[in-house]
């Protein structure tokens, strides 16, 4: 049994200074157990290079590029961005463009800015038919306003938290739904429920690493491997096997990423 990680962050600093052999060591750990692939995503300009640095030193690794909406107070001119993430977009391992959205929980960035950022990507994600990762907390309304505005642009939304409804309709539209590791925590209840109404087909699983470890690992440094428990879960939630899960997972993160 092989998983696909279809997102994490690898070259986290949490890696780099509390992990035995810091990134490298942890993707090396992981595909030596049950990982497949990894997408590494980037949330700024200088970690979207670390990622296709790194999907250029291992084979099983891919990137994203953008800007997080968390990430957008470290710019002010939006068109610069935009132009050097172009850039990046034609480098063989990128596989979209992400992870972008909405984040009102944090209120670090105002919300006009956060919708800027964001727009001006999915317009990029237009030009160049490459599919998009959506980060959306606490923003469904506006995440789904916006994303209507831009028919031709499909991809992933990651770490799923809206409910069976949303992603009856997202997958109406033509989206991915992907759960992390929050599915296996026993308040998760709209999760659960979500991942009950999506079709096999545009299902994805993902760790999000190093972060929202998964139980039976909480309070541990979350890492790709640990999608093996995500799986569990969703297989569990789904009345079905695990190798199942890994067998469809895997097959829909190569579609929606348009690998081999």
């Amino acid at each position: 049994m092989k998983l696909f990680d279809t997102h994490a962050h690898c070259d986290d600093e949490r890696f780099m200074n509390e992990y035995e052999g810091g990134t490298d060591g942890v993707i090396r750990d992981c595909l030596n157990d049950k990982i497949g692939n990894i997408v590494n995503i980037g949330t700024n300009l200088d970690n979207s290079k670390r990622s296709i640095e790194l999907s250029e030193k291992y084979d099983e690794v891919y990137a994203t590029v953008g800007i997080h909406p968390t990430d957008a107070e470290l710019y002010d001119d939006v068109d610069d961005v935009i132009c050097q993430l172009e850039k990046m977009l034609f480098h063989p391992k990128v596989v979209a463009i992400g992870e972008i959205g909405l984040d009102y929980h944090w209120q670090n960035v105002p919300r006009e800015k956060q919708i800027l950022f964001f727009k001006k990507q999915m317009e990029l994600a237009a030009k160049h038919n490459i599919p998009v990762v959506i980060h959306d907390r606490e923003a469904h309304g506006d995440c789904f306003e916006i994303i209507k505005e831009f028919p031709t642009v499909k991809g992933i939304f990651h770490c799923f938290s809206g409910s069976a409804e949303m992603a009856r309709e997202l997958v109406r539209l033509g989206w991915y739904i992907s759960f992390a590791g929050a599915i296996t925590y026993k308040n998760a209840i709209q999760p659960k429920e979500a991942c009950k109404a999506v079709p096999d087909d545009r299902l994805l699983i993902e760790t999000d690493a190093p972060y929202l470890t998964p139980v039976p690992h909480r309070g541990e440094l979350n890492r790709s491997s640990y999608v093996y428990f995500t799986a569990c879960e969703v297989a569990n939630q789904r009345g079905t096997t695990v190798d199942e899960i890994a067998k469809i997972t895997y097959e829909n993160a190569k579609r929606v990423f348009r690998i081999g």
